[in-house]
């Protein structure tokens, strides 16, 4: 060995202080692991618990993001049934022979077992007590909410609104309390059902209280049994808007039809029957064109109700339960015209004193003021 130079001893182990460094160094790398590790599994158990909320929110309402030919085509649970589930259980069975509900409407992922769908990522139940808003306790630490709507109503109370003209694009005018618009849909305990409305004379109309989802709407001109069905897409919030358009021209008759210009005949009027219990009498067209006109209404008193109207022989209504009272509006089963400067006999047929039997009642000396739909009013007294 060369004087002055000192060899190292390669046989000799590590220190106590080298050895304690890197326990303590491994210790600091392990725990740093544990945390990021642990920090990932809450992390992917906050993202998988918030896709399962989602597929929930969508399994009750609908994907808002699907759409076919274009229009919204998902609704869910409500969509089909017409009110909120009582429960998430709903989603996947049928609350009791609903025979509107085609579920399940929760995605196979969330069913691979009998009751994962109701549960976080943590294994804790989802508060769900049939509103609109599910809930996660985020394992304790991290809570979580997803609202299906920012209101109940949004869901289940939205209008129908739109027009009615003919295939003109008339309005119907007075004609308007002979056209019905119907709109069916789920009544939210398994069935289906119905609300109607007649447009007002300018067509416009709305039926409130209709669910989310694709509904029909057919609007009748009873007139003429014109018919037209549409599909509304109802949306929450916003509801649907249609426009109908009947396949023929009715209102334009009406319209240029010279309305106000039926008169009565003097002293035309008088009751008929062995009791008195019908009523006719004569009016006449002076103006200078037909007249269209499908309704009529008759505002008399005693309290008494017709069963028949007759229009030159041929009977234009017919209701018996209930039978037509003061005030109604009687529509024709079909437009009835009266060419310029004509005259015709209406007859009013079978009085009773109750609207769906009863017996006959006296006519006689009875006022009456008779409205007719092109505008027209006359008055009389039915005679001794």
């Amino acid at each position: 060995m060369l004087p002055g130079i000192t060899t190292y001893d390669r046989s000799r182990g590590f220190t106590l202080i080298e050895v304690l460094m890197t326990v303590v160094i491994i210790g600091i790398l392990a725990t740093v692991a544990l945390r990021s590790v642990q920090s990932g599994i809450e992390s992917s158990r906050i993202r998988a618990t918030q896709e399962e909320m989602d597929g929930l929110a969508w399994a009750i309402a609908g994907n808002p993001d699907l759409y076919a030919n274009g229009l919204r085509s998902d609704f869910g649970y409500i969509g089909d049934v017409g009110a909120l589930p009582s429960s998430l259980d709903n989603l996947v069975t049928n609350p009791g022979g609903y025979s509107t509900w085609d579920g399940p409407y929760i995605s196979r992922r969330f069913t691979q077992d009998s009751d994962g769908f109701k549960e976080d990522a943590w294994g804790n139940a989802y508060t769900f007590t049939g509103g609109i808003t599910i809930a996660s306790t985020g394992g304790g630490s991290t809570p979580m909410t997803k609202s299906v709507a920012a209101a109940a109503t949004d869901l289940t109370t939205n209008s129908i609104s739109g027009t009615v003209n003919d295939a003109g694009g008339n309005p119907p005018g007075d004609s308007s309390v002979a056209i019905t618009v119907t709109v069916t849909y789920p009544d939210g305990a398994g069935g289906t059902t119905t609300s109607s409305t007649n447009p007002a004379s300018g067509g416009a109309f709305s039926i409130p209280s209709i669910p989310v989802g694709i509904r029909s709407v057919e609007a009748v001109y009873r007139a003429t049994n014109d018919t037209v069905t549409a599909y509304a897409c109802v949306l929450p919030k916003l509801g649907a808007i249609l426009g109908f358009r009947l396949p023929n021209a009715p209102f334009a008759v009406s319209s240029s039809s010279g309305g106000g210009s039926l008169e009565y005949v003097a002293s035309s009027a008088q009751t008929t029957g062995a009791n008195n219990d019908n009523v006719q009498f004569d009016i006449t067209n002076t103006g200078s064109s037909s007249v269209a006109t499908d309704w009529l209404s008759a505002v008399y008193s005693p309290t008494a109700y017709f069963q028949e109207i007759w229009w030159g022989g041929s009977a234009v209504f017919s209701e018996s339960t209930p039978r037509a009272g003061s005030g109604d509006t009687c529509i024709f089963t079909s437009i009835q015209v009266l060419a310029a400067s004509s005259s015709v006999t209406i007859q009013l047929i079978t009085f009773k004193d109750d609207p769906t039997g009863g017996f006959p009642v006296d006519m006689r000396n009875t006022d009456f003021t008779i409205t007719f739909s092109d505008g027209s009013v006359i008055s009389f007294n039915s005679g001794s």
